[in-house]
């Protein structure tokens, strides 16, 4: 039985109604998104071990060892792979912390500016202006010394329970004020790595491990370099689709397509749990590729082909389109099954977020991008 050509419908275009429903149903999803440690900070161990493990046990024991672990094991090559979630003890220490050393950043510039005034002052003693300054700069100081002294203060209450003592100092000493912030958090998070490789001692027997903390500063870091990433390459893609074009409006539809497969997939992730991390933005990064594929194909064969006509073209790009995606779909659909038997976090992220963007690109690509093209060339035609 031949399959009817969607394209010959007179009210093609209500088609696109289909993927913006989805889109609309996933913004509603999209900010029930968890980050995982890998950008919201914690602790990754690598452990090689010859024992036999129960990994869901394994995760559990860990859970009721350290309080808020939010642990991960995934079995990988010669061991082990253990993501903890970041202690907030830590976490509040290093917040504390980092606004001790940006106080301390203003302070000492504001003694270099103070020094400088005051050389000057030595030269002019009667100048009111340069007596202005001066006083206004030893107020800074002292507001930012107060600064310095209330985050400290915060800072060393947060790291109490990972201090064996909790240090003293004097509130007047930036430097020592300083120098203090680091140690303690230093000494705070050596106190709570003991902790965990002890824990992980008492579970289970490991020749050798690695311990990689990922700080809550930097998993920001990471969230907003992910970013840029990502608009990046959908700025190169629209710049690449006009070029070849040389029209706006293919570009708007290839952008469009990635973007709603994208949003989606974040969607799903919302909706089943799964995490925002490393792994599942290297699936998104994945997913534009995909989006970009059959947009193209979609586009290429409407526009720029002249057998037949556009509808037919239009129509055998889509079984061309999604027999691919079928396929895909197949691949990453294994890999899903096989990383949730054997658990394996990062590959079931990465495949669940690229399974459910592949779903989507059906109808996006086919309702949407496919539509807007088709329409774009008729119009087209008529003008000529």
């Amino acid at each position: 039985m031949a399959l009817r050509n969607i394209y010959e419908m007179k009210r093609y275009k209500l088609l696109v109604i289909i993927p913006v429903a989805m889109l609309l149903v996933s913004l509603y999803f999209i900010p029930k998104i968890q980050l995982d440690q890998s950008l919201r900070g914690g602790v990754s161990i690598q452990l090689q071990t010859n024992s036999i493990v129960d990994v869901r046990a394994l995760t559990a024991s860990i859970n009721a060892k350290i309080p808020g672990a939010e642990a991960s094991v995934s079995k990988s090559l010669g061991g082990l792979s253990i993501t903890i979630g970041t202690n907030t003890s830590l976490a509040d220490g290093e917040s504390y912390a980092s606004a001790v050393y940006s106080a301390y950043g203003n302070y000492s510039n504001a003694a270099v500016l103070l020094a400088s005034y005051q050389s000057a002052l030595s030269g002019q003693p009667h100048n009111s202006t340069l007596v202005s300054i001066i006083n206004g700069l030893q107020a800074n100081q002292t507001r930012y010394l107060g600064a310095m002294n209330r985050s400290l203060s915060g800072e060393l209450s947060a790291l109490s329970v990972l201090l064996v003592k909790t240090p003293t100092y004097n509130s007047t000493d930036a430097q020592g004020m300083y120098a203090l912030a680091q140690s303690a958090y230093a000494n705070a998070s050596s106190a709570y790595k003991n902790k965990v490789v002890s824990t992980l001692h008492s579970l289970l027997a490991f020749v050798t491990y690695s311990y990689n903390d990922v700080t809550p500063t930097l998993g920001s870091f990471f969230l907003s370099e992910m970013e840029t990433i990502i608009i990046a390459a959908f700025v190169l893609v629209a710049i690449s689709v006009l070029i070849v074009f040389r029209s706006p409006v293919p570009a708007l539809a290839v952008v469009f397509s990635s973007a709603n497969d994208i949003l989606v997939a974040l969607g799903v992730m919302g909706i089943v749990g799964i995490p925002l991390g490393v792994a599942s933005i290297g699936g998104i990064l994945m997913l534009i590729g995909y989006s970009i594929d059959t947009a193209l194909l979609s586009s290429i064969r409407i526009l720029k082909r002249t057998e037949d006509t556009p509808v037919i073209r239009a129509f055998g790009a889509m079984k061309t389109g999604v027999t691919m995606t079928a396929a895909a779909i197949m691949t990453f659909a294994i890999l899903l099954i096989v990383s949730y038997i054997t658990f394996i976090p990062t590959y079931f992220e990465i495949s669940g977020v690229v399974l459910a963007g592949l779903v989507a690109d059906i109808f996006t690509t086919w309702f949407g991008n496919t539509p807007m093209v088709l329409a774009y060339k008729r119009r087209k035609e008529m003008v000529r």
